[in-house]
Formats: structure tokens, sequence, C-alpha cells
């Protein structure tokens, strides 16, 4: 919070502003209006730690969807599974909303139909070449990243076109109402992962047990090749549930932007029910991505493709008006 301060009382921010008024609401989004996440507004004072995470949790618990999806914590005795043929429809049933209630993850093959398929297939074989290359101009404008460790080389970008016919678009229309209240729009996040030797090491908030957030959170992960080979994604199933000791481990971290499970104590808390999805091609996997997951190392030299949808759209302010996705949801039901 201090590093907003500052910003508010620095003039030449303010002469920013005047130039250009549109860079004020990038601003005020990146800064102050952003979806909370493990910063904690740069504090590590547990009080006001607590302070913060209770406000986000108040407002969050109004949201009825959320309160039925991550804080009705009533014991499901009935498994419900995970995976589920596809077939490329458009409609996700009842049933399978329940499994990502109880679950906290969705898995759904044969998403999309053979050509939207393709052409997924052939901008990630397009971005690879690219990269292997060195053709990386083109994409400077949707905020490359590319990061190398000793061994792992992760690529990443962002492009926010989704198709308003594609079955991807209907799938995250009815899942982003489910869970929110409204249809949300996603950005969306070409991700490749390269692993040029062995071992692949620890990456937090990738290849380790990790939480992206301590409030609700969804994320859908597309993979048009499949993970036989390449370092499938893993998930703590029920994970996604807020009660008292799923905040608390948040609370007693002391690195900010760090939601690792590190310690056994924890993992006997949080790791009970684990799964790898190591599935097809033509896979989408719903995940509420608050819940504890990640990606497995790499057992052999391999890569790894995946079309990442988040939803940045749903902000702080977005989470205090409750009201608004309450209202929406029940007129539109």
């Amino acid at each position: 919070m201090i590093h907003v301060l500052k910003d508010v009382v620095n003039p030449i921010n303010w002469i920013k502003i005047l130039k250009d008024p549109s860079k004020f609401i990038k601003v005020f989004n990146d800064r102050i209006n952003y979806y909370p996440g493990l910063q904690f507004g740069y504090t590590k004072s547990k009080i006001i730690k607590k302070l913060y995470m209770s406000f986000n949790v108040f407002f969050a618990k109004k949201n009825k969807h959320f309160k039925e999806f991550f804080f009705n914590t009533e014991n499901n005795k009935t498994e419900i599974s995970t995976n589920f043929n596809f077939n490329g429809m458009h409609d996700i049933n009842e049933i399978q909303f329940q499994s990502l209630k109880h679950n906290g993850i969705l898995v759904l093959e044969n998403a999309l139909t053979e050509h939207e398929k393709n052409k997924i297939t052939k901008n990630f074989n397009k971005f690879k070449d690219d990269l292997s290359n060195n053709k990386i101009d083109e994409y400077k404008h949707m905020n490359l990243k590319i990061i190398k460790g000793q061994n792992l080389r992760s690529s990443y970008t962002i492009n926010s076109d989704l198709d308003s016919e594609s079955n991807l678009k209907k799938i995250s229309d009815q899942i982003t109402k489910k869970i929110y209240g409204q249809i949300i729009r996603p950005s969306l996040t070409y991700g490749h992962n390269k692993l040029t030797n062995l071992p692949d090491s620890p990456v937090p908030g990738d290849n380790t047990w990790h939480s992206d957030r301590y409030i609700p959170n969804l994320k859908l992960l597309y993979f048009p090749l499949g993970t036989p080979e390449g370092s499938p994604f893993r998930y703590s199933l029920g994970t996604h549930k807020i009660n008292k000791e799923y905040l608390n481990f948040f609370l007693n971290k002391t690195e900010l932007g760090n939601g690792t499970i590190e310690t056994d104590a924890d993992k006997k808390k949080f790791l009970k029910n684990t799964q790898e999805f190591n599935v097809p091609p033509n896979t989408l996997i719903a995940v509420l991505s608050n819940g504890f997951h990640g990606r497995t190392p790499f057992k052999t030299k391999g890569e790894r493709c995946v079309l990442y949808l988040m939803y940045s759209q749903f902000r702080l302010s977005s989470l205090i008006s409750y009201w608004k996705y309450n209202r929406s949801y029940k007129l539109n039901s």
C-alpha cells in the first residue's frame, strides 16, 4: 500500500496522466483495482495481512456463486469423476459442473471441433518455430515473456482475441457465468515449456505445489497436443474450498507472493488427494486455481504446449460489486 501512496504524491506521475489521461485507467487497474493476489499490499505485517484478507474474503462470500463453489464445505461422500468426453459439444451439464464444484477441477476431453483444434495447433507450431529461429518481433506487442533457466526455457505471449463463434468461447462463457455470476472475457496466453536437459529444477508457482490466490480464482488450460510426454497438470482435489485452516496457510507465509507448499505439515494438510492429469490431445481443463496445483516436473527431455484462459477483467471493483453479479445471474439463469 505504501508504494501506491508514493505514486499518488509523486508530481511526475500526475504530469504523465495530464499528458495522456488514458494512462490513468491502466495505472489504476494495474496498481489499485487488480484482483487481490498474494502480495497483500506489499506488507509483511501479520495484522495488516489479516485485515486485508478479511476484507476481501468478506466480499467474496457475498457473491452467491463464489459461496456455492468455494465456501460451501459440506462433505459430499459421493465421489464425482473429474474426466468427461465432451465430443466437441457446446453445453456443460450439471454433473460436470458438480465435478468442478466438488473437486475443483473439470477435464473435458475432445473439447473442441477438429477445425478449431487444428487452428490452435497451427498457431502453437508457428510460435515454437519463431522462438527457435529468434523471430520474435511480431510478438512484442503481445507481451512476449521468455524465462530461461539452466535446463528449462518457458515462453508466454498474450493475445486477447477469441473468436466469438468458437467452442472455446462458448465453454468459457458458460463456466464464467456459473463461477462469477456473469460472462467474463478472458485473456489468452500461449505457453510453451521446453526442457533441454534433466533435471527440471523446482520453479515456484510453476512445477511446485502452489496456489495462485487465497480467494476464488478460475483459469482454463487447453492442451492441443495433450501431455503424454510433457509434464502433465496436477491438482489436489477439494483444496479450492476456503476455510480457516486454508486462510491460515497464507496468513503464516512470510514471503510475499509465495503460495507454494513447503513444509511437511502443510503437505500433510493439503495434499491428501492429489491427481495427475495425463490427457490426450484436444483436452480442456477448467481449474479453480486457488486450490493447490502445478505442472509435474519433466521426467524426460520434452516440451509442453498450453493455451491459458485467465480472467483479469474480474477486478477488485467486481468483487466489491457482488450485487451486480448476483442480480444478473438471477435474471439470466
